[in-house]
This record gives structure tokens, C-alpha cells and sequence, in this order.
């Protein structure tokens, strides 16, 4: 059965992106690791702001002034590791061959999460989204 889809641009790589109702919770990114890719650069940038305050400077030094402290009572030289005889080896695995039967034809449209097949008739805003229609709360 096809269900109902959205329609939307990645925010990083510009992708055009179909995705089900099923799979839908908001996304703005599309499934090729453009989401963890803006979460590093969030993450870094907020990281940046945060060591350019006077707090964050503060707690840098201290963490640095621990580090310090700590590489003094550190030894030099590291011991020799043996490799123990006993070591168990992991076992290789097994790789089933794909059997092929044939060729399937897929749907025009299908979600680029899951790959369930999709309405030809695409949403371009969220299917549950509220629209805000009056005063605002304080």
C-alpha cells in the first residue's frame, strides 16, 4: 500500500529526499550522514563560543593546570607486553552468495529511509505541523 510522503531538500548537501509518513519526524537532513555531519559542526562551533568566554577560559586553564600536575607523576617507559598463547582467534565468517531471482522492479517512488513504497502525490510541508494562529504566550 502507499502511504502519504513528504518531499524536502537536505539542509547540507541539497538532495531532493522522499520520505513516508511512517519515517517522518521532522527531517531535515537526508540518510547519507549529512545529520551527524551538522550535529560535528554544531557541536564545534558551540565548543568555539563557549572557549572564547571568560568562563570557558577559566576552565581551561584549570583543566590544563590538572594535566600538568598529572604528567609529573607519570613514568616514561612503558613495560613489555607479552601476547598471551592462549589467544582465541575469531572465527572467519561465512558470506552467503545472493540469489538472484531476477529482476525486481521497484516503485518509482520510494521513502530513502526505509525504501517503502511512497504516493506519487508529495507533500512539501509536515503532515502534523501546527500552523500558530494567535497571541503570543508570555
Amino acid at each position: 500500500m502507499q502511504t502519504s510522503s513528504r518531499l524536502y531538500h537536505c539542509l547540507l548537501c541539497h538532495a531532493q529526499v522522499i520520505i513516508c509518513s511512517h519515517c517522518d519526524r521532522g527531517h531535515r537532513y537526508c540518510s547519507d550522514g549529512c545529520a551527524s555531519t551538522a550535529r560535528q559542526t554544531s557541536l564545534a562551533r558551540a565548543s568555539k563560543k563557549y572557549q572564547s568566554s571568560r568562563v570557558g577560559r577559566f576552565n581551561n586553564a584549570a583543566r590544563q593546570q590538572r594535566f600538568r600536575l598529572h604528567q609529573k607523576h607519570k613514568v616514561t617507559h612503558q613495560s613489555i607486553q607479552f601476547s598471551s598463547p592462549n589467544a582465541v582467534l575469531k572465527a572467519a565468517q561465512t558470506r552467503r552468495k545472493a540469489v538472484s531471482q531476477g529482476p525486481t522492479q521497484r516503485p518509482v517512488m520510494v521513502c530513502h529511509h526505509c525504501g517503502e513504497a511512497c504516493s506519487p502525490f508529495l507533500r512539501h510541508h509536515f503532515l502534523r505541523g501546527k500552523v500558530f494562529k494567535g497571541r503570543l504566550r508570555y
